[in-house]
């Protein structure tokens, strides 16, 4: 009985000096020269992302995904390309692959809404949206992309209230892209349209200095519903300032 006794306090002392923290042995040199081998075909497909070449992303994307099966933002990055080649089927599986590693990822999601977008599933599309915003509340793409679900379901107050929302996370919001795993939808037409309505809400709030400014965005987009300057009532404080003839004549 001693003696087990003695062995029971052996092996207890014997875990207590296991350092804090310690999980195993770590990754043996094979599993880190291929992760090394992912990160560089991974980089080159940025690089060739960056330089509009989707189909060398892909191939590249897809050879870091051979070496890396569990990376979520690697299935970002490729099924974002496969968007730019207007492979939606594909970029759908891939963007439901980063779901599957990681649960909660909000980009994944927002990625899900703007291929359901993109198939004219403005509902589907929203329903995605508002998953990412609820993991992500501050992320202004989103925010962005799910007012243009909003006006493809014909929800104008909707949108407008996002289209604010993302102008005020991010004031480059139309201007300037998001982080490269984050699908935003942006089209000429609705810079224009999102312009007209930007420049309707700081009218509203008695901003005739913003508003003046998205007026002018808007018609240097072309947004073709400009005349309505002088029917909707929210532009009412303006219509005796001159600054506004010279943008829209009656």
């Amino acid at each position: 009985m001693r003696k087990l006794t003695l062995m029971l306090v052996v092996v207890s002392l014997l875990v207590c000096t296991v350092p804090r923290g310690w999980a195993g042995p770590g990754p043996k040199p094979a599993d880190l020269d291929k992760l090394a081998a992912a990160k560089a075909e991974e980089e080159k497909g940025d690089l060739a992302r960056i330089h509009r070449d989707y189909n060398s992303a892909v191939f590249h994307y897809s050879a870091a995904l051979r070496m890396n099966r569990q990376d979520p933002a690697l299935y970002n990055k490729i099924g974002i390309a496969e968007i730019k080649l207007k492979d939606t089927k594909a970029a759908r599986k891939h963007f439901s692959q980063a779901l599957k590693y990681d649960p909660h990822n909000c980009s994944a999601l927002n990625n899900l809404g703007a291929v359901a977008y993109i198939g004219r599933k403005y509902k589907d599309a929203g329903g995605y949206f508002k998953q990412a915003l609820a993991l992500d509340e501050l992320s202004a793409p989103t925010h962005l992309n799910l007012a243009e679900a909003w006006m493809g379901m014909g929800e104008v107050e909707h949108a407008m209230t996002e289209y604010t929302r993302a102008l005020e996370l991010n004031a480059d919001i139309l201007s300037v892209g998001p982080d490269g795993i984050q699908a935003q939808i942006a089209t000429p037409e609705q810079r224009a349209r999102v312009s007209y309505l930007l420049a309707k809400a700081y009218a509203k709030r008695g901003n005739v200095e913003g508003a003046l400014e998205y007026l002018r965005r808007a018609k240097e987009g072309r947004y073709p519903d400009l005349a309505k300057v002088y029917t909707d009532q929210e532009f009412a404080p303006l219509w005796k300032d001159p600054r506004l003839a010279k943008i829209v004549k009656r």
